[in-house]
Order: C-alpha cells, then structure tokens, then sequence
C-alpha cells in the first residue's frame, strides 16, 4: 500500500477513533452534570446544559462530514471547533483528544496529489515521528519512583487468578524494564530495520495492556480501551512494510511546518514536563503513576450542605471530610479530570458556590507529582 492510500486511511481511523471515545464519555461533552466545567478563561461564557447538546451535535456532524468528504474544509472546521470546546472545559483536553487533533492538524499538510511524494512522504515522516515520541515519553514519564509500587502493581492484579505465586513476584520484577521498553520501541520504531522486531512488541503491547484494563481484567477507564486498538492499526499503517518514495528528498522535511509542529509539541514541550511546568497529560503520562494529585479538605458544615450526589466521593472521619476529586470525575464523566492545578482550584471554588462556604471550609491539598530530570 502506497503512502497516500494509507494517509487516507489514517485519517478515516482518526475520526473513527473520535467518534467512539466521545460516545464513551458522553457526560464529558454535554448534558447535565454535577462536575464542574474548567473553562480557560474565567468570564467565559458556555452554552448551559441541556442546551450544549447542541455543541455535541455540531461535533458529531463535523466527524461526520470530515469522514465522508474530500475536502479539508470540515476538518479544518472540526479541529477549530474542538479548539472550542477545550476552552468551555479544559477537561476535554484528554491525551486522546489531544494527539487524535494532533495527527489531524499534520493531515492537513498533505496537498491529497499523489505525483507530489516530497509533500506526502514530508507528511507521513512527521506522522511517524508523532506516534513514535508518544512511546518515547510515555517511557520517560514512568521512570519515577511511583510506577512500579502503584500503577504497575494495581495493572497486574488480575493476574493473580491465573499467576502462582514466584510467576507474581516474576511479574513484578518485569515491570522495571517497563518504562526502558516504551523507550526502545518509540526508538525503534524510527530506524526500519528494527521494526521487524519493534512493531510485533508494539502490538502485544497493547493486546496485554487492553487484557489488563478490560472487562476481563481491572474493567478501568473504559475511554483508553478504543485508544490502545486504534494505536494498534495506526503503528501497522505508519510503520508495516512501508517503503521509501523513490523522489524523496530528505531535506523536504525539514522545510515543512508540520514537521516543526510534532517536534514542538510532542518533543520540545513535553520537556518541561518533567520539572512540572507543562501539563502532563499532553507530554503522554497516562498511567505513568506520576501525576499530580489533589483532594478537598470540607468542613462539617461545607459536607452537609453538598448535594447528596458528590457526597458519595466523600471519605468520612471524626477530624475531616475528604473530597476525591480524581475518584468523581471519572465516576461521572468516564474519564480522568486533567490532573493540573487549576483544574484542581476550579473544583474547589465550585463546592464553596454550591455549599454557600468559603475557604476555610473547603480547603485544598494538592499533592505535586514527582520531578524526574534536572534540565
């Protein structure tokens, strides 16, 4: 398959992958809802529930008309109107939504004429690159302390029910070349010879991350289930048996703003994410075991004045209250709230409207993730 046809199909799986975690997180796009929204700028004015329905549809329809059609305009049309939700509520911006709007950004570089192979090539090459500094973060970003003892220890559990004990404790043991691995393979994944070995690893990856939390496993955050399958078929369109354009000049690649565009979002940026001064979810460390954290200290008087809904993510003792703000959201909207701090600050003026409190009565703790490297 020549690399335009596979473009194409990149494109068609994109939206499809869209579609199906937008359904899964329905509550994250529109309706009623008790968790509150996290718009960018604080006098921002959304459309209230149940009229934002109508952003839904109009996302919907944009998906639907950018997978039927040629032309760019509706993808350029979806890419800004999702730029518009992610102001309305910073919550949209999942790892997800943020590297499926990435990928279609690039797209819109390819001029869609196949005697042009230093445009398309330019395109597919910084494609490539994308998904492949997805894996090297995501390697990056689990070697901190926490990985292994939290994250990786509660995703094998399931295997107890099959796994003798010594098989458990080889299991464990496994997990400290986790992170070394996902940082092999985005390499790999790079150089051709090595794909031969990398894409099989790559795949069995994702199969054994899909075993683990699906419902056969820890049955966890359903939104990353259609994520890991998609990744699947784009590292098979992106990387199996792809050969070179014959009229491909490399030097085309470095002319072209999209190639700068992955290398500074997926590469540059991600940087200063490891001394906490860029958001982690868009520097791929979902599941890493290293992001910030945050729960609201309520007074007994903040507590009895919450509605009886929130008051199910409250853990009761005879000194305090605590709101876990991570356990509501995903309980509610389907997926993980972006776990930064002013996400964290919105929540909690939230609670103080609605319980007619103040500060005093709804404090926050916020516990800062880890910082890996010196820069």
């Amino acid at each position: 398959m020549r690399i335009p046809q596979r473009l194409q199909l990149i494109k068609l799986t994109i939206l499809i992958g869209i579609f199906i975690s937008v359904v899964l997180s329905f509550n994250l796009w529109a309706g009623q809802r008790w968790f509150p929204k996290s718009p960018l700028f604080i006098d921002f004015t959304s459309i209230p529930a149940p009229f934002d329905y109508i952003n839904l549809g109009v996302l919907i329809t944009l998906i639907a008309f950018a997978f039927i059609s040629t032309s760019k305009t509706p993808t350029v049309l979806l890419i800004l109107f999702s730029i518009y939700l992610c102001i309305d509520d910073q919550n949209r911006l999942q790892p997800w939504f943020f590297n499926y709007m990435l990928i279609l950004v690039v797209l819109l570089f390819y001029k869609q004429r196949v005697d042009e192979p230093n445009n398309y090539t330019m395109v597919f090459i910084s494609l490539q690159v994308l998904v492949a500094l997805i894996y090297v973060f995501s390697g990056l970003q689990k070697m901190n302390s926490h990985f292994i003892t939290h994250t990786y220890t509660w995703m094998i559990s399931p295997l107890q029910q099959i796994l003798n004990t010594r098989q458990m404790q080889l299991a464990l043991h496994f997990g400290k070349i986790i992170p070394h691995l996902e940082l092999v393979i985005g390499i790999g994944l790079l150089i051709k010879p090595t794909r031969y070995i990398i894409l099989p690893m790559v795949i069995a990856m994702h199969i054994f991350i899909l075993l683990l939390l699906g419902p056969f496993g820890n049955s966890y955050n359903h939104i990353v289930w259609p994520w890991n399958i998609l990744m699947i078929i784009l590292n098979l369109l992106l990387f199996a048996n792809v050969e070179r354009e014959r009229f491909f000049d490399i030097a085309i690649l470095f002319k072209g703003v999209c190639f700068y565009l992955v290398i500074t979002l997926m590469f540059i940026f991600p940087f200063f994410s490891f001394q906490n001064k860029y958001d982690s979810y868009l520097s791929s460390s979902l599941y890493s075991g290293n992001t910030h954290d945050c729960e609201l200290i309520l007074s007994d008087n903040a507590y009895a004045k919450l509605p009886y809904y929130i008051k199910n993510f409250v853990t009761n003792s005879q000194n305090h209250n605590i709101l876990h703000i991570k356990k509501w959201a995903l309980t509610e909207l389907n997926t993980p709230c972006v776990p930064e701090y002013r996400i964290f600050k919105s929540v909690q003026h939230y609670i103080i409207r609605i319980t007619e409190t103040s500060l005093q009565d709804v404090k926050i703790n916020f516990i800062e993730r880890e910082k890996l490297f010196d820069l």
